[in-house]
């Protein structure tokens, strides 16, 4: 199992220590998975998408979102508050995608692995 490595501040000096990372969960779509940490202010969330990861639903956040794709290719769908999506943009390994609160969108794999990584100030 994978270590959560933390760096804490003791005074005039740093402190070091660890513990066990998250695991990965199912979510409620099938083939999408999800590892969320919560720690100093910030919450790191990693999608685990399988090839055969059916169509993730138009969705929103009331959080702003910074993500980066680990791996992986698909379609990032914009949408509208009727749970519609309105256009898509295809994304692939190495893109960034920043999402602002309350933007509703949704996810459709293209039959690859991937990851995609998500950071948020709490």
């Amino acid at each position: 199992m994978n270590q959560h490595i933390r760096i804490k501040n003791a005074g005039n000096a740093s402190r070091l220590t660890t513990n066990q990372a998250p695991s990965f969960s199912a979510l409620d779509i099938d083939g999408w998975g999800g590892l969320i940490l919560d720690d100093a202010g910030l919450t790191l969330f990693i999608f685990d998408i399988s090839a055969d990861a059916k169509e993730f639903p138009v969705h929103a956040s009331e959080h702003a979102w910074l993500a980066y794709v680990i791996a992986g290719a698909g379609t990032l769908y914009a949408g509208n508050t009727d749970n519609q999506p309105l256009e898509a943009l295809d994304y692939q390994a190495g893109d960034l995608m920043t999402f602002e609160a309350h933007t509703p969108h949704a996810w459709k794999n293209n039959g690859s692995p991937g990851k995609i990584l998500f950071t948020r100030k709490n």
